[in-house]
């Protein structure tokens, strides 16, 4: 079988992607810190900061991935990969039998680069169908059992719209087969309300769930939405990347929710909404901005709301991340050159045996010249 995926990757392309996905591991254990330090630095600062800096994390990351591909396409294909520079004597037992098993892992991932691309390659194409299903579904949820919630409602949105600075037209839809209030779309966004809802709440209340919505719409995030889901497809197997993408979401549903406080000055009527819907959240498509955002945060919102305190690292957290800095520096300490370039064994252009060749080339023709008094160039 792996013959077979070798005929469709060249291997400096397979090899490249391998570890182009084994160095975006040890890139997410930075990611991870930092994402950390944010938390802990913003503790007092509002939540469209938080969002701005954590989003600004992801998008760091994503470019220093794209960096580290192309890196990889350009070096040197069949070198081998592993950590270097490594002095036995110089470490206790343990530390040296861990660092060799991992050696041993790095080398036969490199040694199987395209069965590794190749079954990297296979989730991501299922993960996609299942991107790809889901986006299908949302868009039908505009065309199937719905109706619009009536000129009164519809006005009433326009003018909370054109308040928050939305210049496009957002239409409100009632949908029998929506749970819970969402938006959809984003060039021409279609805000869905459960059947009977503007009747079942009270108006203050539907305004408070209205201007959520609108939140959303002005602050682009269906968009940023549908680049976590991305995202989240493509580093579906490390931990820092579908962390800090949760962060994001809680934040972001912060963000929305102070909009609507702002405007309001409701909050015991909006936590009453945010409660109404909490029951009907369940099957929510991943791609969906809705009310009531994802399963799990509902109870640190409300408490966010009354108390006004942003969310702190938990103890879990904190104890995970103080592993990863410890890990981070033994693996820098027994490197003997930069954390980066002598941490992974891989033979760039420029580096090995033709460069320190060339540079004892240069040194034998200078001392040459020094002997015989010539002139250098």
């Amino acid at each position: 079988m792996e013959q077979r995926i070798q005929h469709i990757f060249p291997q400096n392309i397979a090899q490249a992607l391998c570890h182009t996905l084994l160095h975006s591991l040890w890139e997410g254990l930075f990611l991870a810190i930092l994402t950390g330090l944010i938390i802990l630095l913003t503790r007092n600062s509002g939540s469209a900061l938080r969002y701005r800096l954590l989003v600004g994390a992801l998008l760091l990351y994503t470019a220093i991935v794209s960096l580290t591909l192309v890196w990889e396409l350009n070096a040197t294909a069949g070198e081998s990969f592993g950590l270097a520079g490594l002095n036995p004597y110089e470490w206790p037992d343990f530390v040296t039998a861990l660092i060799a098993q991992f050696n041993d892992v790095l080398k036969s991932a490199h040694e199987h680069a395209a069965m590794v691309s190749g079954i990297w390659l296979l989730v991501v194409g299922l993960q996609n169908v299942r991107l790809f299903f889901g986006l299908y579904a949302m868009e039908r949820l505009k065309r199937v059992r719905v109706k619009p919630a009536g000129g009164h409602w519809q006005e009433k949105i326009n003018r909370l719209g054109h308040a928050l600075g939305i210049s496009q037209a957002v239409l409100l839809l009632e949908s029998a087969v929506a749970k819970v209030p969402m938006v959809i779309g984003y060039l021409k966004p279609v805000v869905l309300v459960p059947v009977g809802l503007v009747n079942s709440l009270e108006p203050a209340q539907v305004e408070a769930i209205l201007l959520h919505e609108l939140a959303h719409i002005r602050r682009k995030d269906y968009l940023v939405n549908i680049l976590q889901t991305v995202l989240e497809t493509f580093f579906f197997f490390n931990p820092a990347v579908l962390w800090l993408s949760w962060l994001i979401r809680l934040e972001r549903e912060n963000c929305c929710d102070d909009a609507v406080i702002h405007h309001t000055q409701n909050q015991i009527g909006y936590m009453q909404a945010l409660v109404h819907f909490e029951e009907y959240r369940q099957g929510l498509p991943p791609q969906a901005v809705a009310l009531t955002g994802r399963r799990g945060n509902m109870l640190g919102r409300l408490e966010r709301i009354l108390a006004g305190n942003n969310r702190s690292l938990g103890k879990l957290e904190l104890i995970i991340l103080a592993v990863i800095l410890v890990l981070s520096t033994v693996f820098i300490a027994v490197s003997p050159q930069t954390p980066v370039q002598s941490l992974l064994k891989t033979q760039y252009p420029g580096t090995g045996s033709n460069s320190k060749n060339l540079e004892a080339k240069k040194k034998a023709e200078a001392a040459e010249r020094t002997r015989h008094k010539e002139p250098g160039p």
